[in-house]
Order: C-alpha cells, then structure tokens, then sequence
C-alpha cells in the first residue's frame, strides 16, 4: 500500500458518465491536495483508426500469408523477413491538429472529450491524456502499470449483482488486478 504522501500520480479512467464526472472531481481535488499529477484514460473497445489504415494492414497480412505460401513451396524470397506494420493501440494527448488524423470520426471525439475534461482540470498541475484501444479492464491495469500510477480513482455504475454476476465489471476486474490501490466511487 502507497503513504499518502507517496501518491505523486493518480489515474482516473473515464467512459463520460456522471460517475466518471464525480470520479474526475475527487481525483481533481486529490491531485491538489496532494500535489500529484493526474492522467485520464479513456478505452475505445475498436481501432480508432481509419478504414484505410485497416485496410492497408490487412493487405500487408495478405502478403505475408502469399510470402509464407510461397516459402512453404520452397520459392525463396529476400525479404521473407520484413516485419508486418503494427497499428498503435495507446495514444497520449493533447490529441489536436494533426494527432488525430488517423482516428475515425468516432475516435476523434472521445480524444476531443478527454482534451475537454483535461483543460477544465483547474488549478492541478500536470494532465496527462491516454486514449487506449482494448479491453477496458485490461487497458487500466496496463495503463496503471506502465505510467507507474500510485493511486486509480474511478467509478462503479452500481448496476447491481445480477449484472456483475453475468457480465462482470470493469470496476471488480481493476480492483482486483490493480498494481496499486484504488478508490471507487459510487456512480449513482
């Protein structure tokens, strides 16, 4: 467990609803307080990238497979090792002007969102922006790991036990997983 003078970085996930709002405002007043920086997560469960990026990729996989087809057959090729291209699945913010060029239409406006809630932070210090592509639960734990985070502050949508029970919840997965401790805050 973390001091609470320790927390020099605090991750606050966000899917826009009113329980990420009041999550966002603790984590806000939390930063001040402690004098940490915040960074803001947001998931998208698709590429946010566009069709012809996709499509471009799945070309250079089609490729490949006729290049292992063919090195099957026993027709050497030179550039049998040529890696395959690699989309990105995490993204950091500020998310303006030419940063967003390879997003859809519907990326663009969760990086616009995050920008939104990023530069109403008020008086804390420093705002990182983090768009992940993934699975939710998956993605906040990586991101706590990988942006060494002290603290995950984030809400729960309190749909009640049958729902958790049948679906799970993002909420439980990260509070289990987590590499550091985290608050939730009741969504409703």
């Amino acid at each position: 467990m973390v001091p609470a003078g320790e927390i020099r970085k605090i991750l606050v996930p966000t899917d826009f609803s009113q329980g990420s709002e009041r999550a966002w405002g603790i984590a806000r007043r939390l930063a001040r307080t402690l004098g940490a920086e915040l960074a803001i997560i947001h998931v998208l469960p698709a590429t946010p990238v566009e069709t012809l990026t996709r499509e471009a990729l799945e070309e250079a996989r089609a490729a490949e497979r006729a290049l292992q087809a063919e090195h099957q057959l026993g027709i050497p090729r030179a550039d049998d090792d040529e890696p395959l291209p690699m989309l990105p699945t995490t993204f950091f913010g500020p998310f303006t002007g030419d940063r967003v060029t390879d997003f859809s239409v519907a990326g663009r406006e969760w990086a616009a969102k995050l920008d939104r809630w990023s530069n109403g932070a008020g008086s804390v210090g420093s705002v990182m922006t983090v768009l992940r592509v993934g699975s939710p639960a998956r993605e906040i734990i990586a991101a706590a790991a990988d942006g060494a985070a002290d603290l995950i502050v984030m809400a729960t949508h309190g749909r009640g036990e049958v729902h958790r029970l049948l679906v799970g919840s993002v909420a439980d997965k990260v509070i289990r997983l987590a590499p550091c401790p985290v608050l939730v805050v009741k969504g409703q």
